[in-house]
């Protein structure tokens, strides 16, 4: 009996028969009593979930999911009686049903269970092919969790049948889903089961690489079921064994014991006393050897179990010269249907058949078994001679020599044509990828030019000759009439606004705390021109972040000149300009508000467009454009909304764009 045999079955199974990671997978063994004990209550149990069936069939009516899910629920109950051939019919209905409907999220579900009961039914490659269309649904859906379980159910798959290069690419890319989604559920049974992979490919250090990451997560809350920790314990005292160090594998499986004893783990508990059996074999302690493998026979629940233990225990009573106890139990393999089923423990028994017949001098015997393990042999060897002969028959078929030759031809022909076309194809591609670049760079360089176009723009309206002629003559009367101080305090504002207004025009964003530094700055200046013919006032909550908040600059200015330029243009004293700032979360809201003229009803204001008005208008769509923000913006004329007030209120919500 070779090492982790008694684990061998429970090792590969494939994850989750449910949909759910806490599967008690003790529930999955066969029970020891067999079926037929039951018989009758099984009847009325299918006879009772047929008719609940039916009835859930009708109540679905047009309801294609709930048709799905009947079917689903109806073959897993079959499979859970041991009716595989009904469950098979069933899953696979509901499967086709859900595929019809286009949910992947069913389909990856129903296809997962029916993969698992292939698997049970000796189906291999329909459990692998199903499994592939369950995690191509699971896929489609984004479900990480579904697809890492899909994922390395396959790994099992491929590594049970040999293919370990399919193996290791499905498991290492159920351990990348989990690791990236940085989902640690039944973690440890990803690396276990990656751990298992190497094993089978004689890897010891990725073996133990991969069992000493599940071993130190194993207490991490969801990251092992008890059977994961079960396999922990197992593989670590398998790798000891490997290692030289008999002691410290007998003190994991003595681990295993006790954990499995405390859950009443039946097949932990025969792996744990089956694996010692072989170390105290090796080291010649046969009666100590056959001592454990009596007592794991009161936990055994398969066929595989009883047979490879009476191979083993028949080993051991030769060992301790009863040779005739030793072939009673091996003919007990004889006798047991599923001996078939397993190739190696079936070419042992036929072995040691043939040799305790020897050993008893039966030689007619031993001759009969020795006959009929040849032929075993021989048909074991079957398909490996079936296809040496078609590969041989192909080899003389491709070895002709006038059909090798235009063979070769026409394929060197067919390579040359696929070369040609491939390298037009990367040439077409390339030029069409430069065009793109080409094309793409012109736009960036418009979409520049355009945006210093309009900073330029803004610097001419904000910065216009008709407004420095006036700050200018407004500093020279203030000089005529002897008023330095007046003097100095205006030229010392617009020599500030002068800076601010040629700093910030070529700046992306300001700090709120900037924009209302520079209006207040430009409204004390036009009061003072005017001769307070006006009062202005700016409003905002003092909690608001004014350094924090960055918004596009200068973009309310325009506004506030049309104000004070049209809307006081005919007032003497008592006017008044309100500027209430408040944050809206995504945007500064801008309430520009004066009590002046208003637009006349004789002229509206759509019918004249200023050129501040336009550059703002084309400044609006670049921010709207480039921050993927919307940009809000409204003019009211008060005496349409009010009759008894007069004035214009603007709206502005600008974008904050911080990011």
């Amino acid at each position: 009996m070779t090492y982790l045999s008694h684990l061998a079955i429970y090792i590969i199974y494939p994850l989750a028969l449910t949909s759910s990671y806490s599967i008690n997978i003790a529930k999955l063994e066969p029970a020891n009593t067999s079926i037929y004990y039951k018989n009758e209550v099984i009847v009325i149990a299918k006879d009772s979930a047929k008719i609940a069936f039916k009835n859930k069939i009708v109540k679905a009516s047009n309801d294609s999911l709930r048709i799905v899910t009947a079917y689903f629920e109806y073959g897993q109950y079959l499979h859970t009686i041991g009716d595989n051939e009904a469950s098979l019919i069933n899953l696979n209905i509901a499967i086709k049903l859900a595929e019809q409907i286009n949910n992947d999220k069913k389909t990856a579900e129903i296809g997962n269970y029916l993969a698992n009961v292939y698997w049970q039914a000796g189906k291999y490659q329909s459990s692998t092919d199903t499994f592939i269309l369950a995690y191509q649904s699971a896929k489609k859906t984004n479900d990480s969790s579904q697809m890492a379980k899909v994922s390395m159910n396959l790994a099992s798959n491929y590594n049970y049948l040999g293919d370990y290069d399919q193996a290791i690419k499905y498991a290492l890319n159920a351990l990348k889903i989990k690791e990236t989604a940085k989902d640690w559920e039944r973690i440890c049974y990803h690396y276990v089961a990656m751990a298992t992979i190497f094993k089978e490919t004689n890897n010891i250090e990725k073996w133990d690489y991969y069992i000493n990451k599940a071993y130190k997560l194993k207490d991490v809350e969801h990251c092992a079921s008890f059977g994961d920790i079960a396999k922990i314990y197992n593989n670590l005292g398998s790798l000891s064994v490997r290692k030289g160090d008999n002691q410290k594998a007998l003190a994991y499986f003595d681990s295993l014991l006790v954990l499995s004893k405390e859950v009443s783990f039946n097949k932990g508990i025969s792996a744990a006393l089956g694996n010692s059996s072989d170390i105290y074999k090796s080291l010649n302690q046969t009666q100590k050897a056959l001592e454990l493998l009596l007592e794991s026979e009161q936990y055994f629940s398969d066929p595989y179990e009883i047979i490879s233990n009476n191979n083993s225990k028949a080993e051991l009573y030769s060992l301790l010269g009863q040779k005739k106890t030793a072939l009673d139990l091996v003919l007990k393999n004889t006798t047991l249907n599923d001996l078939r089923f397993y190739s190696m423990e079936h070419e042992k028994t036929l072995s040691l058949l043939s040799q305790l017949s020897a050993d008893l001098q039966d030689y007619k015997t031993a001759y009969k078994w020795n006959d009929s393990l040849r032929i075993l042999e021989n048909k074991l060897r079957d398909d490996k001679v079936r296809k040496g002969i078609e590969e041989l028959e192909t080899k003389y078929e491709t070895e002709k020599k006038e059909q090798q030759i235009d063979l070769l031809t026409t394929e060197n022909e067919l390579k040359n044509q696929r070369i040609k076309a491939g390298f037009v194809i990367v040439i077409i591609l390339i030029v069409i990828v430069l065009l793109i670049l080409y094309i793409l760079n012109i736009r960036n360089k418009q979409a520049e030019l355009k945006q210093n176009n309009l900073r330029l723009q803004v610097l001419r309206t904000q910065m216009n000759p008709h407004f420095i002629f006036n700050a200018l003559g407004s500093i020279q009367n203030y000089m005529l009439k002897n008023d330095a101080r007046k003097a100095s305090q205006y030229l010392s504002q617009f020599a500030s606004l002068t800076r601010a207004t040629l700093s910030y025009s070529t700046a992306e964003s300001i700090s709120l705390a900037d924009e209302i530094g520079m209006l207040e700055n430009y409204m004390a200046l036009e009061k003072m021109r005017k001769q307070d013919r006006f009062d202005y006032s700016i409003n905002y909550d003092e909690n608001l972040d004014l350094d924090f908040i960055r918004i596009p600059p200068m973009l309310n200015q325009p506004f506030i000149e049309n104000a004070i330029k049209h809307g006081f243009k005919h007032i003497n004293k008592g006017g008044v300009l309100t500027i209430n700032i408040t944050d809206k979360k995504d945007w500064i809201e801008f309430i520009i508000e004066d009590n002046g003229e208003g637009f006349p009803k004789e002229s509206p204001k759509g019918n004249h467009k200023s050129m501040a008005m336009s550059i703002f208008e084309n400044r609006r769509k670049l921010i709207k454009q480039k921050y993927k923000k919307d940009f809000k913006f409204q003019i009211l004329n008060l005496q349409d909304e009010y009759p008894s007030q007069t004035g214009v209120r603007i709206t502005i919500y600008i974008p904050i764009i911080n990011d």
